[in-house]
């Protein structure tokens, strides 16, 4: 069995998120955003869950506010459009910012949403939310 499988079996494996500076993540947005609320560091922590699509198929993207509203910029364009997201900043650094800008490869864009065409199901984002969640707590 591989990682992926495993990690979604013991919980937390439809999450995703950018956690090391220059990460970078391809998405389409699939769903409404979901307030998480939880712990970082023993302190009370509120991100957004974002539910997309990427070549992993679906995924909760767990991200800062600021993030969120740039996605949410482009509501109505969600099953025309794909994004790109790139984190500038360390790991742990709380000063970390967050790049977005629409996918200019229409190949790609193509591909995320005929995956999410094909592999989406709505039911799919309360157990990520359920998952996001138990993550957050720890």
């Amino acid at each position: 069995m591989a990682w992926k499988e495993k990690m979604k079996e013991y919980g937390g494996g439809d999450l995703t998120f950018l956690s090391e500076d220059g990460e970078v993540l391809f998405f389409v947005v699939v769903g409404d955003p979901v307030l998480l609320e939880g712990k970082y560091k023993g302190k009370p922590s509120v991100k957004i869950g974002a539910p997309v699509v990427t070549e992993d198929g679906f995924q909760m993207f767990v991200c800062g506010k600021r993030l969120a509203l740039k996605i949410s910029k482009y509501d109505g364009q969600y099953d025309k459009v794909a994004f790109l997201a790139v984190r500038h900043g360390a790991m742990g650094d709380i000063n970390s910012t967050y790049e977005l800008s629409l996918c200019d490869n229409k190949e790609k864009t193509k591909q995320l949403l005929a995956i999410a065409k094909r592999d989406f199901e709505p039911s799919m984002i309360a157990e990520a939310v359920t998952s996001a969640l138990e993550v957050m707590q720890g």
